[in-house]
Order: structure tokens, then C-alpha cells, then sequence
């Protein structure tokens, strides 16, 4: 049997694993800016700027609320098809990542 054909399944399956948004590990910490970088700021950046050619919004200028970005956090958002959900973490750390979020609109 042709190796590669053996290869091509796990290949795709690594590629595909790669490509995923929802990179954040598994802790426990309810560090606001620790959990932004795991989870947020290879999109949006770590000064919340976002990159407005790839589409991805400057977050830290949300009209939203901080209830609704703890919702949009953990269970998503059928109108923003394209953000990953994090719903791995507790309400206690989205909360912890929104105040975070939050505190870098006064900078």
C-alpha cells in the first residue's frame, strides 16, 4: 500500500487541528490579561487593537456590555460566525478577560 495514502489522514488531521482559533490550554488562573493573551490576543493583539484588513475588530472599542462580551466569550454569536467560542472557560475568567478588556479603553 502506498505510504502516503497511510500518511494523508493524519496530515490532514494535524493541519486541520492547526488551524484552529480556539487556542487556549487549560488553566485554572483568573488573571484577566493572562487569559487575554492565551485566548484573545492572537487576534485581536495584546493592545486590543485588532488587524482591521483581516476583519478582525479593535475589541477594546466595544459598544457591547460586559455581560454580552462574557456571552460572546464562552458561547458565541450566530451574527459573528468567524469568533471562536471559549466555552472551556468559566464565567469567572471571561469575566476576569472582559474587565481586563475593558480597562485598556482608558489607556
Amino acid at each position: 500500500m502506498n505510504t502516503r495514502l497511510i500518511m494523508l489522514p493524519a496530515l490532514l488531521t494535524l493541519l486541520l487541528t492547526g488551524c484552529s482559533d480556539n487556542s487556549n490550554t487549560q488553566t485554572t488562573s483568573i488573571d484577566g490579561e493572562e487569559l487575554y493573551s492565551l485566548n484573545c490576543a492572537r487576534c485581536h493583539k495584546k493592545d486590543g487593537t485588532g488587524d482591521f484588513l483581516k476583519g478582525i475588530p479593535a475589541n477594546k472599542r466595544t459598544a457591547l456590555q460586559e455581560e454580552q462580551v462574557v456571552l460572546l466569550i464562552r458561547q458565541g454569536d450566530p451574527s459573528r460566525p468567524e469568533m471562536p467560542t471559549f466555552p472551556d472557560l468559566t464565567e469567572q475568567q471571561a469575566s476576569a478577560i472582559v474587565d481586563y478588556l475593558f480597562s485598556l479603553k482608558v489607556q
